[in-house]
C-alpha cells in the first residue's frame, strides 16, 4: 500500500518543483519561450491531485484518491501571447489524459474501476483592454473505466443476456446504488465539454495578477460517436438512460497573493446533471481552499464535497465528503504586459 503511494507523491513533487520557476526568474526571463510541452500554461484545466477522502457509500472505506491528469501541447503560446503588448490570443491546441483511481481498504482488489478520460482540446485566451483575461475550451473524447462487467449485476458480462434481461427489470424506484456492480461494472462513452472562463485581474507593480477573481460556466455532452464522427467507445440505449446526457458546471475561485513566498485559493464548484435516472442526486458542490506555499504551483487543500460522487459510475452514490491532499495548478500566475492605452 505503502509502495504504491508513494510514487504518486513523489511524481507530483517532481513536477512541481522540478520544471516550475519562481516569479522572480519569471521576471527576468518573460521573453524566454519554454520548450517543455508538459509544462505550458491551461487556464481551463483538470488540476492534478493526491488525496485522502472519507466515504460516501457506507459499503467502501477509501483509502486515497488521485487524479495524475497529465496535458500535452501540440502548439501553446498563451504565456508567451499574454507577455507581449501586441494584444494577441493565445491558443493551445493539446492532448489529455485523465485517469481517476481510487484504492479502497480491501485485500483481494484495492484499486477499482479506474477510469480514463483522454480528450483532444483547442483553448483561446485573449487580454481585455483593462488586463483582464477571457478563455475558452473546447475538448473531445473517449471516457471509459475499462471494465467489462455487468453494470448492475455482478459475475455476469455487459450487455450478455442475463445482464440485459436484469437492466430491463430497473424502474425508476430501484435504487441503484444499493444494486451498482462495484468490481467491474462496465462504464463508458464519449463526450465533448464547451467552457468559458473569466478572470478579473488585480494588477501589483510588477504587472502580476496579485488578486483574481475567475468565473467558469461549462456544458459536457455525453455522445455516442468518438469525437462526433467515429462509432465506436459510445453507450447503450440502457447506459445513457442512467448517465444522463448533459452535465452543467459552474466555478468559481478567488486567488490572493497573500505574501511575496505565499498565496492562497477559495474555489466554490458546483455540477448538475440533467437526464440521469431517478434516484441519482443530480446535484455536486464542492468547496475548497487551498494553500500555495514558496510560490510554487504545488498547493495542499481541503475540500467539502455534497452531492453526487464523480468516480465514473459511482455518480449514483450521494452524500458528503471531507478531502485533505495536494495538487497542481495549471495556471500560476505570471508576470503579464500590461495592454497600451492609446493617446486621444
Amino acid at each position: 500500500m505503502k509502495k504504491a503511494i508513494l510514487p504518486l507523491l513523489l511524481l507530483i513533487f517532481y513536477i512541481s518543483f522540478g520544471q516550475t520557476t519562481d516569479a522572480k526568474d519569471t521576471q527576468n526571463t518573460m521573453a524566454t519561450s519554454d520548450t517543455n510541452a508538459f509544462n505550458d500554461d491551461y487556464p481551463i484545466a483538470v488540476k492534478p491531485a493526491f488525496s485522502y477522502m472519507s466515504n460516501m457509500n457506507a459499503s467502501e472505506s477509501i483509502l486515497f484518491d488521485a487524479k495524475p491528469v497529465v496535458y500535452y501541447s501540440i502548439i501553446n503560446n498563451i504565456r508567451k501571447n499574454m507577455q507581449e503588448y501586441d494584444n494577441k490570443a493565445g491558443n493551445a491546441f493539446y492532448v489529455t489524459f485523465q485517469p481517476h483511481i481510487r484504492m479502497y481498504g480491501e485485500t483481494s482488489k484495492p484499486v477499482k474501476t479506474p477510469s480514463y478520460r483522454i480528450l483532444f482540446g483547442w483553448q483561446q485566451m485573449i487580454k481585455t483592454s483593462s488586463n483582464n483575461f477571457f478563455a475558452w475550451a473546447i475538448e473531445s473524447g473517449h471516457y471509459s473505466n475499462g471494465q467489462s462487467g455487468c453494470a448492475f449485476l455482478a459475475g455476469e458480462e455487459d450487455e450478455s443476456m442475463a445482464c440485459n434481461d436484469f437492466h430491463a427489470t430497473i424502474t425508476d424506484d430501484s435504487n441503484l446504488s444499493a444494486l451498482l456492480n462495484r468490481t467491474n461494472g462496465n462504464f463508458s462513452t464519449n463526450t465533448t465539454k464547451l467552457s468559458l472562463n473569466f478572470r478579473f485581474n488585480e494588477l501589483n507593480k510588477r504587472d502580476e495578477p496579485h488578486k483574481i477573481h475567475s468565473f467558469t460556466a461549462s456544458w459536457e455532452l455525453y455522445h455516442n460517436r468518438f469525437v462526433g464522427l467515429f462509432d465506436f467507445g459510445g453507450y447503450s440505449d440502457f447506459d445513457i438512460s442512467i448517465y444522463g446526457r448533459n452535465r452543467f458546471g459552474f466555478c468559481y475561485e478567488y486567488e490572493h497573493q497573500w505574501k511575496p513566498k505565499l498565496r492562497y485559493a477559495i474555489e466554490q464548484k458546483f455540477e448538475v446533471i440533467q437526464g440521469a435516472h431517478a434516484s441519482v442526486e443530480p446535484l455536486r458542490s464542492e468547496t475548497s481552499f487551498t494553500l500555495y506555499p514558496f510560490n510554487r504551483d504545488i498547493g495542499f487543500f481541503v475540500s467539502y464535497i455534497y452531492g453526487h460522487d464523480n468516480y465514473n459510475y459511482r455518480f449514483v452514490d450521494s452524500g458528503n465528503q471531507i478531502a485533505i491532499g495536494v495538487s497542481w495548478d495549471w495556471f500560476q500566475p505570471f508576470q503579464i504586459s500590461r495592454v497600451k492605452s492609446e493617446e486621444l
